[in-house]
């Protein structure tokens, strides 16, 4: 019998060295978290590294005493999209309601250094979302980030507002960054909820953020960009939101003003223009395609076995052959879990070639979506 709780075990892998987010994703869906860590930490010692055996039980103190929630693939409130995308995820640390995820969800991102055209858009569009019962997904950076959950805050203080903010951060969920952001950030905690994949007391460094992004993107139905260079954060976050195949808008700036040329480019590109939240709502109208399908989905949740069976055909159609390679099972393992997965509506064959299916609003449950 395990010592503690799954949670605790699931969060501790996220502290395995060597065990990044994708390692811990695939021993989390082949494995209970009791066992997963147990195998994490035998490969840590094949490499040399030892995991001193108390660390189930201080991740669990540390969790518990500062208020931090864990949630992973194998639980039922786990945001699935996560784990049904390219760069899967699944293991969250979070403070807040995650319930919310289960709502429409639309993501702001830009700029750190915005002009105040800028800060004035992103708390409007982030007021109005709210104000109309969407989620706000942004990364509680300073600038376009903190102003659009900023607007949210605004929105739900003063006229109790249903649309609540989610924050993804890049750092553990006890190191608050940016420190100008820290009432924000508390604020949050309390009206909504923020996700980290680092444990408690990592800080944020550099290469969490285009991770931090991927989730930003994964959890968005639409992402909207207000100000951005051609270059850096935000114009990360587009690039995963567009391999996701979530819609990107844009809100047109001057060409005189260094943080509008990368919106302008998205717009000369084929993006969508926005310049308030109506006009996000408008799209969001026209394209219900992202759903979560821990709320909205009626079809049957699918075995995490067969998580990683669903995370190779989301990418675009495969074959078996391909999908040999991709996930290292034999085609008799890979017959029995495209079997379940298509009777339950989550894959499609045609001609030999297998794609995941993503649930679109006003339709039925496994349409393909073109």
């Amino acid at each position: 019998m395990s010592d503690h709780p799954d949670w605790a075990y699931a969060a501790a892998l996220a502290s395995v060295p060597g065990c990044g987010s994708t390692a811990a994703f695939r021993l989390l869906v082949l494995h209970d978290p009791p066992d997963a860590y147990e195998r994490a930490v035998s490969r840590a010692a094949i490499d040399g590294v030892h995991v001193d055996a108390g660390a189930v039980g201080r991740m669990r103190d540390e969790c518990e005493s500062l208020g931090i929630g864990v949630t992973h693939v194998r639980d039922a409130d786990f945001p699935l999209v996560l784990a049904a995308s390219p760069g899967p995820c699944g293991l969250l640390f979070f403070r807040g309601d995650v319930s919310l995820v289960g709502g429409r969800r639309v993501g702001i991102v830009g700029t750190r250094t915005p002009t105040p055209s800028g800060v004035y858009t992103a708390r409007e569009i982030g007021e109005g979302l709210a104000l109309a019962g969407v989620h706000v997904v942004s990364g509680l950076a300073k600038g376009i980030d903190g102003a659009a959950h900023d607007g949210v805050r605004g929105s739900v203080d003063e006229h109790g507002a249903p649309g609540r903010p989610i924050a993804i951060v890049g750092s553990g969920l006890d190191v608050v960054y940016p420190k100008a952001n820290a009432a924000l950030w508390e604020w949050i905690c309390r009206n909504g909820v923020v996700f980290s994949e680092y444990p408690p007391g990592a800080s944020a460094e550099p290469h969490h953020f285009p991770r931090r992004n991927r989730i930003i993107a994964a959890l968005s139905e639409v992402v909207v960009v207000v100000e951005s260079r051609e270059s850096g954060g935000s114009m990360s976050t587009v690039r995963q939101a567009i391999e996701r195949q979530r819609d990107v808008l844009a809100v047109p700036g001057s060409p005189r003003v260094a943080s509008a040329a990368g919106t302008n480019l998205l717009i000369q590109q084929g993006c969508g223009a926005v310049t308030c939240a109506g006009d996000v709502l408008s799209a969001l109208a026209l394209d219900h395609r992202f759903l979560d399908v821990t709320s909205r989905d009626e079809r049957i949740a699918p075995e995490a076995r067969d998580v990683i069976v669903l995370e190779a055909t989301s990418h675009g159609p495969v074959t078996l052959d391909q999908l040999v390679i991709a996930t290292g099972w034999s085609l008799a393992e890979l017959a029995v879990a495209l079997g379940r997965l298509e009777a339950t509506g989550w894959v499609m064959e045609e001609g030999g070639w297998w794609e995941a299916l993503l649930l679109r609003r006003g339709r039925h449950a496994g349409e393909r979506i073109s």
